[in-house]
């Protein structure tokens, strides 16, 4: 059962995602996550809080997504494909409230520094998992490597969000083949 503070910070990451960041309210999270009012503001007590809780969520829900990877998915080339084509339909399927937050929370952060040092960290400990994949998969140089390859993931979901005909799975598997073929060969 979900605490307090996750029920709101889950409704703050819904809000963000289909209202935008204008739209993030304590009294619209509490709305949405179905709390009496002042719920959300007696958990978060300002909005930078209310945006540190999303953050703490998205990251932990995040971490759990990357869990699931297989043991395997490193050791080759077409593993490294089907691991990613499974993480972008899922990021794009059941958690794709939560990636539509995540890129109005980076947009955001780029207009206003007010959440670019957490989201950085955020975004350092996603690179380092891709580093340590990549190495795993004799990927030379995998510090640059794995950069590039979170850029490409990040074009991939911005472009398959900011399209209204969505994406299907061979769609998915092609863009995972093709990032995977850009990676340097050892």
């Amino acid at each position: 059962m979900s605490t307090r503070r996750e029920r709101a910070a889950d409704a703050a990451i819904e809000v963000i995602a289909e209202e935008g960041m204008r739209g993030l309210t304590h009294r619209a999270v509490d709305a949405r996550a179905g709390l009496p009012p002042g719920s959300t503001s007696s958990c978060y007590r300002t909005r930078l809080a209310l945006l540190g809780g999303v953050l703490a969520r998205m990251l932990e829900q995040d971490e759990a997504s990357l869990e699931r990877l297989p043991q395997g998915a490193w050791h080759s080339p077409e593993e490294v494909a089907d691991a990613l084509a499974g993480l972008l339909g899922y990021w794009l399927g059941p958690a794709r409230t939560r990636t539509q937050a995540r890129m109005e929370l980076y947009l955001d952060a780029a207009r206003r520094a007010l959440l670019w040092e957490e989201l950085d960290v955020a975004g350092a400990r996603f690179l380092r998992k891709a580093e340590e994949g990549l190495r795993a998969a004799g990927v030379p140089d995998p510090v640059p490597a794995a950069r590039m390859f979170v850029a490409q993931i990040d074009g991939v979901l911005f472009d398959a969000l900011a399209r209204p005909d969505g994406v299907d799975g061979a769609w998915l598997r092609y863009t995972a083949e093709t990032i995977v073929r850009s990676l340097p060969r050892p």
